[in-house]
């Protein structure tokens, strides 16, 4: 099979940052919510999340809200810790039936154009006599100049001044990110409706939406959505525990150069947790296990405010939430100021400050056989009583990716020399071995930056990385077939994961060894 020009990136284990936000600390979330479907969004508090997927329920706007087909609560509160724990960048996906369900339209009552919501359901259907749903608002201001508004759940999305008709209104609509503008726009038969006078603006309000519930095979058009455009980060569907659903993350995540954090069923029983992931490692469909970890228990949190302002308590009972929030979160706030080879997990990387209890309680016994089987714990620490991730194993069958923090750092590698490569597509081949030396310093550079982090182990740089581009691996054929290679090799430094103290007594008389 021919090969297309770009750069190639292989990580193997053959021997065994940089921004305020690194990228690789980006959550990509999967769930079930109301408003647009299939698309990432941006979301960076929850005021975006209820912007974009928030509902109308007994007179105010909220993202959480436990509608027939339509039960937004498992995301909303994995997003709700996801921040409150130091989390800092999310993409939510809306995953959407794809077989039944209708999206609601503006009708098809004679105007030139009509719109789709973006998403099945009925969150975008309004009427007049409610601000629940999308309305597409026109004014007039002069002779063939008109502005207009999108408005969700009565805030505004859109606004727009200087259209000059109907099809400026419907490039407009779709030139909107579509998180944005809620619909789409499409040419129709029909004379133009747009007003005559400022009195008379045209109201559009969205009718014959319908909601299903969603199933586990939507996944994977939601994911698919999530193109590697999108770059690095940790991939989950929060609250979801199916075994489909576990593969069609890991395997998204092998593809798109990401990890899966996958939710350990909230079980008592340490067999029933090992059985999960076992029974996911022989799983023939998943294409490599080391891009997964699985997290539990489950995490109570402190409730919300309830939205029925007349309920006799105002705020809801103690939440149970998917361990994955938590992990997202303390990945994001390490990644900030670590390599993604630093694993958020312990006392250090991994405490929480919002998560008041957990669901169950693992003796020493278990959380040995859970962690050897690849189930990182989260658990109270003793003495100390603080809660935060105590393991941080991926789901691997080979042992050289058993640490899921030299995983993230393989994505990590990926994504960087990646983006060095990009520099030397289409360049001149010499004869003289300068295009080769200068990838060779670009990419030492990187592992220096590395080994100085520690994330490379050695006691000097030559003992922990090599980068060659010589001769050997540049050889006048691969010259010929157009190649610029490089292979590097680097040892990715370990955590410790058991602390010995041996303590020995002496008599007050005894010369201590030295």
């Amino acid at each position: 099979m021919a090969q297309a020009p770009g750069t190639y990136v292989t990580v193997t284990a053959n021997a065994s940052n940089v921004s305020v936000q690194n990228p690789t600390g980006t959550w990509f979330a999967l769930g079930v919510a109301a408003g647009p479907a299939n698309i990432p969004v941006p979301i960076q508090s929850m005021n975006d999340f209820n912007s974009v997927f928030g509902q109308i329920v007994n007179g105010q706007i909220t993202g959480r809200y436990a509608l027939t087909n339509m039960n937004s609560t498992a995301l909303y509160d994995a997003l709700d810790v996801f921040f409150r724990e130091g989390g800092m960048q999310a993409f939510v996906v809306r995953v959407q039936p794809t077989a039944t369900g209708v999206a609601a339209t503006s009708g098809t009552s004679g105007g030139v154009w009509t719109l789709t919501a973006g998403g099945k359901g009925t969150w975008a259907n309004s009427t007049v006599s409610s601000a629940a749903g999308v309305i597409l608002t026109v004014n007039f201001i002069s002779t063939g100049n008109y502005s207009a508004t999108i408005a969700y759940n009565g805030n505004i999305n859109a606004s727009i001044t200087g259209l000059s008709g109907d099809t400026d209104l419907i490039n407009w609509v779709n030139s909107l990110p579509l998180y944005q503008g809620l619909v789409t726009a499409a040419s129709a038969v029909g004379t133009s409706t747009l007003p005559t006078s400022s009195a008379a603006p045209l109201i559009v309000y969205m009718t014959g939406g319908t909601d299903v519930a969603v199933a586990d095979a939507d996944v994977t058009t939601a994911l698919a959505a999530i193109t590697e455009a999108y770059g690095p980060g940790q991939v989950s569907y929060p609250g979801n525990t199916n075994a489909a659903v576990y593969v069609s993350l890991a395997n998204h995540a092998a593809a798109n150069n990401r990890v899966a954090l996958l939710d350990a069923p909230n079980s008592a029983t340490a067999t029933a947790l090992v059985s999960t992931v076992t029974t996911f490692q022989g799983n023939g469909n998943v294409t490599d296990p080391s891009y997964a970890a699985f997290f539990g228990p489950w995490l109570l949190v402190p409730g919300t405010v309830n939205t029925n302002p007349s309920a006799t308590n105002p705020y809801a009972f103690t939440r149970t939430v998917a361990p994955v929030a938590l992990a997202a979160a303390k990945i994001s706030q390490n990644d900030a100021g670590h390599d993604a080879n630093v694993p958020a997990a312990g006392l250090a990387n991994g405490a929480a400050n919002y998560v008041t209890g957990l669901t169950q309680t693992y003796s020493s016994a278990d959380r040995g056989t859970l962690n050897a089987a690849g189930v990182n714990v989260v658990r109270n620490v003793p003495n100390v009583g603080t809660i935060c991730i105590y393991g941080f194993r991926s789901a691997a069958v080979n042992p050289s990716w058993i640490y899921f923090s030299n995983v993230r750092f393989r994505m990590q590698v990926v994504s960087q020399f990646d983006s060095i490569a990009e520099g030397f597509v289409f360049q001149e081949i010499d004869g003289k071995g300068q295009l080769f030396g200068k990838l060779n310093g670009a990419l030492a550079a990187q592992c220096q930056a590395y080994w100085l982090r520690g994330s490379l182990y050695g006691p000097t740089a030559g003992s922990a990385f090599v980068v060659n581009t010589g001769p050997t691996v540049n050889t006048p054929a691969t010259v010929q077939a157009g190649q610029i290679n490089a292979v590097v090799s680097l040892k990715m430094s370990p955590f410790g994961e058991f602390v010995n103290i041996s303590v020995a007594k002496y008599a007050v008389t005894a010369t201590l060894p030295q």
